[in-house]
């Protein structure tokens, strides 16, 4: 098995583990929250993880699911520079490029900062990142403004932009 989708593995097992959070999400949740997820990985087997993970979380009832496939330089470059916001998101999952090779090793949630959101944001937040790291893995875990500097760079940057 090649070693990228060694490492895509548990992305796709990701979902396996929402099966058993799904129905908790929709009884904690009562608001519908908008979610853009940002796909900057190259190859269609990550490609089609990711479209696997949008439509778990999709399930869950308390999510509307958008996606923007992209294509940068570096995991690290701003996404969406040059587009204009379709409307605005509550939040942004970025799916970073190294993902599939392991040079990255997270998944970004990028939210306003939690002293501006609703306590029903910051479940859903918490229910995505305990999706992603319960998953049986080889590292990958998400992390949100509270735990990285990278996700509130990009909140920064999207709130600016008209995306957050």
């Amino acid at each position: 098995m090649s070693k990228k989708l060694v490492l895509l593995i548990p992305l796709l097992l990701l979902l396996i583990g929402w099966g058993a959070l799904n129905g908790r999400g929709q009884e904690e949740q009562s608001q519908r929250f908008q979610l853009l997820i940002v796909d900057e990985t190259r190859s269609f087997t990550a490609s089609m993880g990711v479209e696997l993970f949008a439509r778990a979380l999709k399930r869950t009832g308390f999510l509307e699911v958008s996606a923007k496939i992209v294509d940068v330089d570096s995991s690290f470059a701003y996404p969406l520079q040059g587009q204009e916001p379709d409307r605005r998101y509550d939040i942004i999952i970025i799916i970073p490029r190294g993902i599939e090779d392991g040079r990255v090793r997270q998944i970004w949630i990028v939210t306003r900062p939690f002293n501006e959101i609703s306590e029903g944001l910051r479940r859903a937040v918490a229910t995505i990142k305990e999706i992603v790291n319960r998953a049986p893995q080889g590292g990958l875990r998400a992390v949100d403004v509270t735990d990285d500097a990278i996700p509130g760079l990009f909140a920064t940057l999207f709130i600016r932009g008209g995306w957050l």
